[in-house]
């Protein structure tokens, strides 16, 4: 029997691939004095790349369950798990040296592999991951409390830190069991659009590798020209 495909997560990931391309374009602008952007303070800068963070680890937590049910494929998670482990250890090396008072340490990818294994006795417990959820995501956002002995110091470029992040995770997977997943945005009148944030959505980790240095190293480019 054919296996149903369902492309809400690839959609999903393909809307934060996009919205990820904007914010780094103008974050790298703002780099190399093209515009002045304060990104710690403009509320909208300042929220920008946390919808994009929580539509990536919502992702990630509607797609473990969808690809790991009714029982977990231990190759296949590894081997994912070792592809995105590798890629960011790549991009850990590599901001190490161009970037070395910002290097990621701990970034969206970092985060994702240790998530992602966090989530792997939650699959089949739907309520405990809306607990979850609630337990980190109410204290931080409207409490504005961390979790100082699991967080880490915050000078890097992109840091994202396990929890309360993780809680969107566990969100995802509360989603899937109410069957998020079969939600159809070509209904909605969204036909055109959805054929590329599928394509982007399947190839999104490699978009989010290469995306930053093509950007940047064209706008750097730019800037030596017009300088």
């Amino acid at each position: 029997m054919k296996k149903v495909r369902y492309n809400l997560v690839d959609e999903i990931r393909g809307l934060a691939i996009i919205l990820m391309i904007i914010f780094h374009f103008f974050y790298d602008l703002n780099i190399l004095s093209f515009v002045k952007i304060d990104f710690a303070k403009d509320p909208f800068w300042w929220g920008f790349p946390r919808v994009i963070v929580f539509l990536f680890f919502l992702s990630v937590g509607i797609g473990l369950p969808l690809a790991h049910t009714p029982q977990i494929k231990w190759n296949k998670f590894w081997q994912r798990f070792l592809k995105i482990s590798g890629f960011a250890l790549l991009i850990t090396l590599v901001t190490y040296f161009l970037f070395p008072d910002r290097w990621v340490y701990f970034g969206t990818l970092h985060s994702i592999a240790v998530c992602s294994v966090l989530a792997l006795p939650f699959l089949k417990l739907p309520k405990v991951g809306l607990i979850i959820f609630l337990a980190l995501a109410i204290p931080s956002t409207f409490f504005n409390l961390d979790i100082p002995w699991i967080a880490l110091h915050d000078f890097s470029m992109d840091y994202i830190s396990p929890f309360p992040w993780f809680g969107v995770v566990a969100l995802g997977i509360f989603f899937f069991h109410l069957k998020f997943h079969h939600l159809n945005l070509s209904k909605w009148g969204l036909g055109p659009l959805l054929g590329p944030l599928r394509y982007m959505g399947k190839h999104s980790l490699v978009i989010y590798v290469l995306h930053q240095p093509i950007i940047f190293g064209t706008l750097f480019a730019l800037s030596k020209l017009i300088s």
